[in-house]
């Protein structure tokens, strides 16, 4: 899924488990609870290249800020910093 999803392709995928967490619907994926579902947004981005498009570089990004290491090392390093200054925000 995640791999789909980096490789900024439109990906429909069945609203179970983990899944949601990867995808938000209509954003950066399509959620799909039915069959008919899929179907029904298989032709909207077969007729809608634009909008499969736009998909797939928000599937990338929301994948590049949420679940690579990354965004672990930023929180480790916000971590860090909040505990050596006093301020109540810090921004990096």
């Amino acid at each position: 899924m995640s791999e789909a999803l980096w490789k900024a392709k439109p990906v429909i995928a069945s609203a179970v488990g983990g899944i949601p967490l990867q995808i938000k619907h209509k954003y950066s994926g399509i959620l799909s609870h039915s069959i008919d579902g899929t179907s029904h947004y298989l032709k909207q981005l077969l007729n809608e290249p634009e909008y499969a498009q736009k998909l797939g570089i928000n599937g990338k990004e929301h994948i590049k800020n949420n679940f690579l290491i990354t965004r672990h090392i930023r929180d480790y390093l916000l971590l860090f910093i909040s505990l050596y200054h006093e301020e109540d925000v810090i921004y990096l």
